[in-house]
């Protein structure tokens, strides 16, 4: 049977985190004999009674739960740092304190992992679905993916959602190689890497309830106005962040990257920069490509503009 870490990280999480424990402690991976699992829990500096609970949990599991006290560093770094700390295992699954999982999520995620390539490294992840704050379906949803996963797509736009994701040790020993000084999302740089020297597999079906509430950041405004409002200010928001990315991965993995097209790829990328005209060749001879077209048509703008 396999081995399985399921990391979770919280902050003032009490509201919902009995919900979500309830749900992991019932993953049926270990009773069809795919997976035993742990569930592994690093509080970011909670002061809402998130600790108690987790304390109370750890002491009625003790063989499945554990927990302890971080600073206070944000989701990004605390993911990083729980990879960073946990016993070696098959597969790593990210968990966030206050969404809903369906019973089969990890046998899921496991059976695919088993049968993707074992000599590189793999994630896993799912499309999400979408609940209000009582568990209820939304009329709104993340549609899945129009365009195939890969590289071209990782460098300018994210699509795995953190909280479905599972990789593999080999991912996870990338990962922890040297933590990026800078990166816009955890998941954003599982996706680069991923997809730049391994596999990715993105399930069309929803294993997670994804719930939706004034504490988390998405949104799900339906009108046309609204969505291209958010598209922009999306792109605003991340000015600069796409560039400084790369260029961290770049830095890390740079040294593995001499015969990798990809790396050629990201490093060609940042050069073009510094001419409108080489920016404008890049464009038309690569095929960098966004999801959905009206956000492809608008990076299509700012990369002329050179505001990435």
């Amino acid at each position: 049977m396999k081995t399985l870490q399921i990391l979770m990280s919280t902050y003032n999480g009490a509201k919902y985190i009995r919900e979500q424990m309830d749900s992991l402690l019932d993953q049926n991976c270990e009773k069809l004999g795919k997976a035993a699992f742990r569930i592994v829990i690093r509080d970011d500096g909670s002061s809402d009674g998130t600790q108690d609970i987790l304390e109370e949990y750890a002491g009625r599991y003790p063989e499945k739960v554990s927990w302890y006290q971080g600073e206070n560093h944000g989701v990004i770094r605390s993911f990083f740092e729980l990879l960073q700390r946990v016993d070696t295992s098959d597969y790593y699954a990210f968990c966030d304190q206050d969404d809903y999982w369906m019973e089969d999520k990890m046998t899921r995620a496991v059976e695919i992992l088993d049968a993707m390539r074992k000599d590189v490294p793999v994630l896993y992840c799912c499309r999400p679905k979408l609940v209000d704050q009582n568990l209820q379906p939304l009329e709104s949803e993340i549609k899945r993916p129009p365009m195939r996963p890969g590289f071209r797509n990782a460098m300018i736009e994210n699509i795995v959602t953190g909280c479905t994701a599972v990789l593999d040790q080999s991912l996870r020993e990338m990962v922890v190689k040297e933590l990026p000084q800078f990166t816009v999302m955890h998941d954003w740089w599982l996706y680069l890497i991923a997809t730049c020297f391994g596999e990715i597999y993105y399930d069309e079906t929803p294993y997670i309830c994804y719930r939706q509430h004034q504490g988390n950041v998405l949104g799900t405004k339906t009108r046309k106005m609204d969505e291209w409002k958010m598209r922009l200010k999306r792109f605003r928001g991340n000015r600069g962040n796409i560039s400084h990315q790369l260029e961290e991965f770049i830095r890390i993995f740079g040294d593995m990257g001499a015969e990798n097209e990809n790396m050629r790829l990201a490093e060609r990328f940042l050069k073009v920069r510094k001419s409108f005209w080489a920016r404008k060749r890049f464009l038309r001879d690569t095929e960098l490509y966004r999801q959905r077209r009206e956000d492809d048509r608008i990076f299509h703008i700012i990369l002329l503009l050179g505001n990435y």
